[in-house]
This record gives C-alpha cells, sequence and structure tokens, in this order.
C-alpha cells in the first residue's frame, strides 16, 4: 500500500503577481510597501492640510519669519496649506494608479509606473519630504531640539528615495527587455 501525501498549495497575494512589471516578488513587495508608505503619506498629509490643519500653517509662517524675515498672517498660509494639500491627494492618487500598473503589469497603467512623470514625482517627494521635515527645524528658529522632528520624519523622504530608485529599476528594465 502506497500512501501519498497531498501537497496543498497556499494562495498567497503575491502569487498573482505572474505579470507584475518586476517579475521578481521581492522587488514587487518592496514595491508595494514603498507605494503604500507613500501614499498614505500624501493621503494623510494633503487630507490634514485640506481640512486647514492651523499647525501646518504655523510651520509656513514660523518658517518664512525665521529664515527669510517675511511675516505672513496664519489666514493667509491657511489658503496656501489647502491649495498644498489639494497637491498632495493629488500626488497619492497618481502613486495608486501607479502601484495597479505595476501589479497588472501591463497597459497605460503600467506605463505610467515606469514613466518619466512617476521619477519626477518621486524626485519631487523626496524633496517635500526633506522640506516640511526641515520646516519643523526652521519654523522653531532653529533650536536644536527641533532636529529630531526633522529625524523622526526620515521615513517621509526614505519612502520616497525607495520609490524614487524601484521606478529607476523598472525603466531600466524596459529597456533591457
Amino acid at each position: 500500500m502506497e500512501c501519498r501525501a497531498r501537497v496543498v498549495k497556499k494562495t498567497l497575494p503575491w502569487s498573482y503577481m505572474g505579470t507584475n512589471l518586476f517579475r521578481d516578488r521581492n522587488l514587487f513587495v518592496l514595491y508595494v510597501l514603498a507605494a503604500g508608505a507613500n501614499i498614505f503619506n500624501f493621503a494623510g498629509h494633503g487630507g490634514w492640510a485640506v481640512s486647514g490643519k492651523v499647525a501646518f500653517a504655523e510651520l509656513i509662517t514660523g518658517s518664512l519669519e525665521s529664515t527669510l524675515g517675511i511675516i505672513m498672517p496664519v489666514e493667509t498660509a491657511l489658503g496656501l496649506v489647502r491649495f498644498v494639500g489639494w497637491i498632495d491627494l493629488t500626488i497619492a492618487a497618481v502613486m495608486v494608479l501607479a502601484l495597479i500598473g505595476v501589479w497588472k503589469g501591463r497597459g497605460s497603467l503600467a506605463r505610467l509606473a515606469r514613466s518619466r512623470t512617476m521619477v519626477l514625482l518621486f524626485v519631487w517627494a523626496v524633496f517635500w519630504g526633506l522640506a516640511t521635515a526641515f520646516s519643523r527645524v526652521t519654523a522653531h528658529d532653529f533650536e536644536t531640539i527641533y532636529l529630531l522632528d526633522f529625524i523622526e520624519r526620515g521615513g517621509n523622504f526614505f519612502g520616497a528615495t525607495i520609490g524614487l530608485y524601484l521606478t529607476l529599476i523598472l525603466r531600466r528594465i524596459r529597456g533591457s527587455t
């Protein structure tokens, strides 16, 4: 009597990734994690900004005053904050579309995912992450303790840097196929 063990293959979320742009599970998972971090970052900050978070306006007014000597009313800064919030929400939406493109592996969203537009978007995200993190220092007249606020927000710009790096890999893969 021969006994054969039946192997049950578990279906994991990334088992459906046969057609993703990376063709590599590890890079795909890394892209999903980086995209998620960036999408949540921009959607969260954008949502707060659109709702008129006064603390964001105070970062602008404090930074302008301590670095350039320009005094801006908080109400004026709130208008700017809301405008930037809509831009952040738009960036988050474009990043969602690029993530879908990487996952599907073909079509217009895949072209978006490896486009120059996404490279520029991630370059902007790195810059914006650094600028907004450093605004915590400049808004408080460069007090040393606020460097901790900058350090704490390292994930914002390092997450964007990872997204940029993976997008550049996608562009290189396209060129080699």
